[in-house]
């Protein structure tokens, strides 16, 4: 048996941890499925999904790195309209789709996670969660959730 859905959500921030993980239990258990895999897999080229301890020392941590690895005032030829060719929905500089930083940020990053269900429940270790992680401004998000299983 396969089964679809999607989440739905408005985030708020550059790299927002939004924490999905009831939302894809809520899935599974309205799917019944048993025994199988359970893919979640973002629509967008900057917004991550990983799987990760939830504890707010990791979110200040993983927004430090990023600041130092990846600054968001550095020059991306993605940002230089005066060069880019492709994908070209900016109107302006002042347009959010100047977003070189994300896309820098989310090749280093995942765009899913799948993880088995056993039993009807997904075998995520006692600390671990789901999250969707903003890597540009807030807009609205779809993240797919696909269940495969019995």
């Amino acid at each position: 048996m396969i089964k679809n859905s999607q989440i739905d959500f408005q985030s708020k921030e550059y790299l927002e941890f939004r924490d999905i993980t009831d939302e894809v239990e809520k899935i599974i258990k309205e799917a019944k499925i048993k025994n199988g895999n359970v893919l979640v897999f973002s629509t967008h080229t900057t917004v991550a999904i990983c799987v990760n301890e939830k504890e707010k020392g990791i979110v200040i941590d993983f927004k430090n790195l990023m600041t130092k690895l990846i600054p968001k005032d550095n020059y991306y030829q993605h940002n230089d309209l005066s060069i880019r060719t492709e994908n070209l929905v900016c109107q302006s500089a002042a347009s959010d789709c100047l977003n070189g930083h994300s896309h820098c940020t989310h090749l280093l990053m995942r765009n899913s996670e799948t993880i088995p269900i056993v039993k009807g429940k997904m075998t995520l270790g006692t600390w671990q969660r789901i999250f969707a992680i903003e890597l540009d401004c807030g807009r609205n998000r779809k993240i797919v959730v696909q269940i495969i299983g019995e």
